[in-house]
């Protein structure tokens, strides 16, 4: 009971210094978020002002064409034939073999896992861009996937973060993944054409993941407002900010466990709370297990994000994913030495994910590259919604930018509204 005590009086000291830090700043809070409230006064949940109603394709089908064609240019001919587009795209992971090395894992599995990335993206060199996004067919099916999305999304509404007067609003909302399975067995179809079926497969479910992830990074982008300052600065009270937690825990219960949707009902007021502080102990027993490969600890930023020195970098780290399925220790969220690392390793394995389409190899095989190549990415850029937060309360404008660079999500401006 004693240790409890010191542990609550620890993490109250610690919010209310973080709450010092951060006062000069709630106006960013005032400017994302609308409380929303009814007649009555009552709290009914919280929205996003800078998230669009509106959707379409384009954006990503501009940024996907953009980024396959920047990573063509690297494939020339000569650097092919010279092994040296091979030998770079494997120094963007080399830092995490040798660190895998040097911490006495057998570097055969990891090289087997690097080799199937860098023969997926050099598949991707003789994919004719330009004729796969302009056929006509493969417009149609984007075409008849975007109204059927933007329905779905209508009946979403994905400005909302927030619904504390439903205990299952989002528990019952889970309707993209059936547009996605229409819009995967249409495109089935209508086309033969191999690459441009590959291409169009990956489009419709990087898509539907990313509109439907976007609330997931802007509720931890809440999150770190709703820790670090007094509520009464928020215009909230000490159980509305409770309910708005759980209606957040709320909206990330899987479909299926219906069991655990129970629990959320039927303990609204600290369901939400229990959780954060589960999750907050759990993020510092991460980040204790891996102090010794730190030279230094510096700020806790928030529940999820710490500044360290590592391999003689001044980093920031993820206390809640680890850095690939290879590596335990917590993922380096952002490297103030060299700010367009990560955004770069991500867009090439992101390409790596498409051109895994095209590789001959087993579903099994692929299935675990796919893995392999999404566990550097896949969680880790969610969870930065709350180093976003970070950033933009302290007004640090680069780490803002740079962190929305990592994200790789063309529907989401992140722009305060002014």
């Amino acid at each position: 009971m004693k240790s409890l005590t010191i542990m609550l009086g620890l993490i109250s000291f610690l919010v209310f210094n973080s709450q010092l830090v951060f006062a000069k700043s709630a106006e960013a809070f005032t400017k994302r978020f609308q409380i929303i409230r009814s007649d009555d006064g009552s709290l009914v949940g919280i929205r996003d002002r800078t998230m669009p109603v509106k959707f379409s394709v384009k954006p990503y089908i501009e940024m996907i064409k953009s980024q396959l064609k920047a990573e063509q240019s690297l494939m020339s001919p000569q650097s092919l034939a010279d092994g040296s587009y091979e030998a770079q795209a494997k120094s963007v992971l080399e830092e995490d073999r040798e660190y895998l090395i040097s911490q006495g894992y057998s570097s055969d599995e990891y090289d087997r896992y690097v080799k199937t990335v860098v023969d997926s993206l050099q598949k991707l060199a003789v994919l004719n861009v330009d004729q796969v996004f302009s056929n006509p067919v493969f417009n149609q099916v984007v075409s008849q996937f975007e109204g059927k999305m933007t329905d779905a999304i209508l009946l979403l509404d994905p400005t909302i973060l927030s619904n504390v007067k439903d205990p299952t609003f989002f528990y019952k909302r889970n309707v993209t993944y059936k547009v996605v399975s229409w819009a995967l067995d249409f495109a089935r179809k209508k086309l033969s054409n191999i690459p441009m079926l590959n291409t169009i497969s990956y489009v419709i479910v990087q898509v539907e993941k990313l509109i439907t992830e976007r609330r997931n990074f802007h509720q931890n982008m809440l999150m770190h407002y709703l820790e670090n300052f007094d509520e009464k600065d928020l215009g909230l009270t000490h159980d509305e900010v409770n309910l708005v937690w759980s209606s957040v825990y709320e909206s990330r219960i899987p479909w299926y466990a219906f069991w655990e949707s129970s629990n959320a009902k039927g303990n609204w007021l600290k369901y939400g709370v229990n959780n954060f502080y589960a999750n907050f102990r759990l993020a510092s027993a991460n980040l204790q297990r891996a102090g010794e490969i730190y030279t230094e600890k510096n700020e806790r930023m928030n529940y999820a994000f710490q500044k360290v020195t590592f391999n003689n970098e001044k980093v920031v780290v993820n206390l809640f994913d680890k850095e690939s399925m290879f590596q335990s220790r917590p993922a380096v969220a952002y490297n103030y030495d060299k700010p367009t690392q990560i955004a770069r390793k991500r867009t090439m394995l992101t390409l790596a994910n498409l051109g895994l389409s095209f590789v001959p190899l087993s579903a099994s095989i692929k299935d675990m590259a796919a893995n392999f190549i999404k566990s550097f990415y896949e969680t880790q850029r969610l969870t930065e919604g709350a180093l976003y937060g970070y950033f933009e309360s302290m007004g640090e404008t680069n780490g803002m930018v740079q962190v929305k660079a990592q994200y790789l999500n063309p529907f989401d401006a992140l722009t305060l509204n002014h």
